[in-house]
């Protein structure tokens, strides 16, 4: 008798570990619209040129929010229907976080690169030499990014995670890429949250990391839209309920437009071309379809620990144009330059090739930021995420770096991809995460000056858009860095 109490106590206790066990893990969300309004000053949006001014607002710009605590640890992942935010901008928003949320919390913002909204780094405002950033609405928005991602931190409850991944054929086909090699990132990544209290199924929020310009609506658009993202997240709010995420992966070179990405409409049976507004509409629809496909062959986590490793990384600035930019302020102070790891606020005259006279910013780094968390149980690693502060080429994400003839860099070493350092099945790649510096080119492929790779008539497009031929290997070598310093 006193055997059998003792067994059954024992299965109590178990059961009672268990609960306790699940009960470790909470999920909260929330979202805000970040939507400037056109009217009494113009609106520039960001991409396609100068001068582009907003007309009109078709649909609203959301920052959301996903707030995950394992073991009390709380790490907040937000999206912002933005075209980038600097390092400068995301540290004042966790200051503005912290000092709120409870002591320890991590936070990481990432921008879905949409073409369609206002202009936050400056790029882009009447005239190259005219920053197109208005400081009271960035103002305004970074306190409501911080504000949701607290609100996703107070939302925080009992939740399971669910992971799913896809490689359907048809991700490919909604990728155009115009630049040798011509590898895309067709990968599809969903993290799902669900509320484990009450009697019925609850969705806290659904995560989707896929790759692709939001540019669907061309440069002859001047009205405000998330472009595909706003009906990525439409489709799985109406399927799933809860707050729909999207966070690009390797966004570089990788685009919406073009004869390549061809969806075709089942109301009209023909395809829906570029600057449409249905053809974005079918995209995100399409990818919130593949998402739920996904999702029905998920596999239900039990993480007992969230990690979160986070590394300081110089990197090395060659664009002569980006100097001009942070000598004449177009990026309004927020894009310091760093010299020995010191803040460098010289400046001098620029070198022939930024085809501006104006005085130059002399230090020789940008400063940012490179972050890696997992989800792990005991001592297995059920998924990854990292981020990636800019616009990175999918070969050095998931490899497929290739030599041409005509590369100014024909021997450089071949960075380390992504995926060959990460160990989980689940690898969530957050593009524009935490910065934006611009494109990340495996050095290789670097090809600023003639002759053209395969002796192109024309160059490609990317260079004048990165810090330079180094940037990719200062990233991927810190990043790489910081998880193996992670695993001891």
């Amino acid at each position: 008798m006193r055997r059998r109490l003792t067994i059954l106590l024992l299965a109590a206790l178990a059961a009672v570990s268990a609960v306790s066990c699940a009960a470790q893990v909470r999920a909260g969300a929330a979202s805000m619209v970040i939507t400037p309004t056109p009217g009494g000053h113009p609106v520039y949006l960001g991409g396609f040129g100068h001068n582009r001014i907003a007309s009109a607002v078709h649909d609203p710009l959301y920052a959301r929010c996903l707030a995950l605590e394992i073991g009390h640890k709380i790490v907040v992942l937000c999206s912002a229907d933005l075209i980038g935010l600097f390092y400068e901008d995301v540290l004042k928003i966790r200051r503005s976080f912290q000092v709120r949320a409870p002591a320890g919390s991590q936070l990481v913002i990432a921008c879905t690169h949409v073409h369609e909204g206002p202009d936050t780094l400056g790029l882009w405002g009447p005239s190259a030499d005219q920053s197109g950033v208005d400081p009271q609405y960035l103002e305004w928005i970074e306190e409501r990014i911080a504000t949701s991602a607290l609100d996703a931190v107070h939302a925080l409850q009992p939740a399971r995670i669910e992971l799913a991944r896809d490689d359907h054929p048809l991700l490919a086909q909604l990728q155009s890429v115009d630049r040798p090699p011509y590898v895309k990132d067709p990968y599809l990544f969903v993290m799902r949250l669900v509320a484990t209290a009450g009697d019925r199924e609850k969705t806290i929020a659904t995560l989707v990391n896929w790759s692709d310009h939001p540019e669907t609506l061309n440069r002859k658009n001047t009205l405000i839209t998330a472009d595909y993202a706003r009906w990525i997240c439409l489709y799985l709010e109406q399927h799933y309920g809860g707050t729909a995420l999207f966070f690009n992966r390797a966004v570089g070179k990788v685009s919406t437009l073009g004869s390549q990405v061809a969806p075709l409409d089942p109301e009209t049976g023909k395809v829906a071309e570029d600057g449409a507004w249905r053809k974005p509409e079918l995209l995100g629809t399409m990818l919130g379809q593949l998402s739920e496909r996904a999702l029905q062959h998920a596999e239900s986590i039990a993480p007992d620990a969230v990690t979160f490793h986070s590394s300081l990384v110089f990197v090395p600035l060659a664009n002569n144009r980006f100097r001009v930019a942070v000598g004449t302020g177009i990026f309004s102070g927020r894009r310091p330059l760093f010299t020995g790891g010191k803040p460098d606020s010289s400046s001098g005259k620029p070198t022939a090739d930024s085809g501006q006279a104006a005085m130059a910013a002399s230090g020789r780094d940008l400063e940012t930021e490179v972050d890696y968390i997992t989800l792990k149980s005991g001592k297995a690693l059920l998924a990854e995420f990292v981020t990636i502060p800019g616009e990175i080429f999918p070969e050095l994400v998931n490899g497929g770096i290739t030599r041409y003839p005509g590369a100014d860099f024909p021997d450089a070493a071949l960075e380390t991809p992504v995926h060959d350092m990460l160990q989980s099945q689940y690898q969530f790649v957050l593009g524009l995460g935490n910065d934006e510096i611009g494109y990340l080119i495996p050095k290789a492929e670097w090809d600023e000056h003639a002759p053209w790779l395969q002796n192109n008539p024309e160059p490609y497009y990317g260079e004048i858009n990165s810090a330079g031929p180094d940037t990719a290997a200062a990233v991927l070598g810190a990043l790489s860095d910081l998880i193996a310093a992670s695993q001891h």
